[in-house]
């Protein structure tokens, strides 16, 4: 097994959309980046970059490259699970912190968490998505940007019987 972290951050401006896990919240705001600068997604694949010793986004997605502007982060996170496949390694699981005062994620959790598994080919079960404020300190705390948190674990090999399973109830 192979364990990666990732990080991301942007800043929060107006007249762009906000992105996360693929899904475009109703917000005043949105990130800024190259991409749609979707946090969420550009930590989780850093982690699973990290996992599979492939490097980081930048190294693979650079912002210099006009291929990748206003590109969807799910198409980068598929390319990545393309890498890491080729690599011989599949996603055991994937556990993200969304850092953020507003808006609030817990209504759409899942179906970022759906997305991210479905561009993936992984079970829904195997992605955890969560949210956390600063409280007020930061530039999240104090709402000018949204950092994301992401782990994810590697298994290299075929699936076999005995790989974990995410719903199993472990003593």
């Amino acid at each position: 097994m192979k364990v990666g972290i990732g990080y991301d951050i942007h800043r929060l401006v107006e007249g762009r959309k906000l992105i996360l896990g693929g899904v475009e919240l109703e917000f005043e705001r949105g990130l800024l980046g190259h991409s749609d600068a979707d946090v969420l997604t550009h930590a989780v694949c850093d982690a699973l970059l990290g996992a599979a010793g492939l490097g980081d986004i930048g190294r693979h997605f650079p912002d210099t490259d006009e291929r990748y502007r206003g590109i969807s982060s799910l198409k980068l996170l598929a390319e990545v699970g393309e890498l890491v496949a080729g690599k011989g390694y599949r996603v055991g699981n994937i556990d993200a912190v969304v850092v953020l005062e507003r808006p609030k994620l817990a209504p759409r959790a899942g179906e970022m968490a759906s997305n991210l598994a479905r561009t993936l080919g992984i079970d829904p079960g195997r992605v955890n998505i969560k949210a956390a404020t600063n409280e007020g300190l930061d530039a999240a705390g104090r709402g000018e940007a949204i950092s994301a948190w992401a782990v994810a674990g590697l298994f290299s090999g075929e699936k076999d019987d005995s790989d974990p399973d995410p719903d199993s109830d472990c003593d």
